[in-house]
């Protein structure tokens, strides 16, 4: 089961590229797939490759829709960051009490 998602972004251009560099590479690799699939004579096509290439091609046009949508994303204004150094350790501050 998917969550509800209300606000889709993304929080900087760089990140946008690099999401459509991504699925254009996966859809480009599914669209040359095709292509390899396609038989030289659809009468001939015994194994039915013919439906292997369309299906290659339907993700590729799936994945570009992908894409379409992710220039719709919003950017937004403030980069998340996430600081990895640990915590300092904590300090007694408690007086200690003399012994007698």
């Amino acid at each position: 089961m998917s969550p509800d998602i209300d606000k889709l972004t993304i929080n900087t251009s760089d990140e946008r590229g690099q999401w459509k560099q991504l699925l254009k590479a996966a859809s480009d690799y599914h669209y040359d797939m095709s292509g390899q699939f396609e038989p030289e004579n659809p009468e001939e096509d015994k194994e039915d490759m013919a439906t292997v290439a369309k299906i290659h091609r339907a993700w590729g046009r799936a994945i570009m829709d992908s894409v379409n949508l992710i220039e719709m994303w919003e950017v937004e204004e403030d980069i998340i960051t996430v600081d990895m150094t640990p915590p300092p350790k904590p300090v007694n501050i408690t007086p200690e009490e003399e012994e007698e």
